[in-house]
């Protein structure tokens, strides 16, 4: 059976899963791999067992292959990486602080074959590390990466608590971040109040981005605002809806208000082109909010 029909799921520094080519059918979840990767030879985290490749799977990169089951030595080597980096973290700090560099070292990544460290930091302001990394690539003897990183970025490397009082997503569990728009919180009828649709990093939450599409879906398929409907309990118009129970709230002549599915509406009275309106001018809207 030729090695490459058989891939596996590994998570290596974040949460994004990368698969690469196999021919160990006795992976299973949880257990530690070493791996040849763009950058070099890397240890990560199987996530997704060995399967066979399906005739339509595309990966977003060429595969790498698993060298390896992590041994003994690659373990310890491994559990030894990860308390430098902790020391290296406090260690460049303080140079860049005796170089007066305004910049707040966040994470530490030694390679596994010892190839080059990456440091990541945050700064409100462009840094001139030349001569940091002049001291460290002295200091460790192997090549040294220092990347700036957003506000984003900062609070997914240190963590914090969100406004729902759990964990923020990006620390515990987010691949990756997406593009956020004020329009998603319109769409879900949200207060569009700064203080409660941001996040703790200052931009818009993640998570506003979670049931969007939902919401979008479902209005899609509940007929357009200001439509006349014939009900059970007489006719009126739809002023709005009510997406997670997927109905439209209808007004009734003397001001009263009803939620109604689509099942419980005898008549709907709107004409093709209102409904094509609509939808030209929800894409204005969106083209106009969408913001990055």
């Amino acid at each position: 059976m030729n090695e490459t029909l058989y891939i596996a799921g590994v998570r290596l520094r974040s949460f994004k899963i990368y698969y690469f080519s196999t021919d160990k059918l006795n992976l299973k979840r949880g257990d530690w791999v070493i791996v040849k990767t763009v950058q070099g030879i890397e240890a990560g985290i199987v996530v997704v067992p060995p399967f066979l490749i399906p005739p339509n799977f595309k990966p977003a990169t060429p595969l790498k292959p698993i060298i390896r089951k992590a041994n003994k030595e690659d373990l310890e080597k491994i559990k030894k990486y990860r308390e430098e980096e902790k020391e290296a973290i406090e260690f460049v700090q303080e140079k860049a602080n005796k170089l007066n560099l305004p910049m707040k070292v966040l994470a530490c990544e030694i390679a596994f074959d010892y190839s080059k460290i990456t440091f990541h930091f945050a700064s409100e302001e462009r840094v001139d590390f030349r001569e940091l990394v002049k001291d460290l690539a002295s200091h460790y003897k192997t090549r040294i990466e220092l990347h700036q990183v957003g506000v984003r970025d900062e609070v997914k490397y240190l963590g914090a608590l969100g406004i729902c009082g759990r964990e923020v997503c990006c620390h515990t569990f987010l691949p990756e971040f997406c593009s956020i728009s004020v329009k998603m919180a319109k769409e879900q009828s949200l207060a569009l109040n700064p203080l409660k649709i941001s996040g703790v990093c200052g931009r818009l939450m993640c998570c506003l981005a979670y049931e969007y599409e939902v919401y979008q879906e479902i209005k899609a398929s509940l007929p357009p605002k200001g439509s006349r409907v014939e009900t059970s309990q007489g006719q009126g118009v739809i002023v709005d809806y009510h997406i997670p129970l997927r109905k439209v709230v209808v007004e009734f002549e003397e001001g009263r208000r009803e939620f109604f599915s689509l099942e419980e509406l005898k008549k709907i009275h709107f004409k093709e082109e209102d409904k094509k309106q609509d939808k030209i001018m929800e894409k204005i809207f969106r083209i106009l909010e969408e913001d990055d």
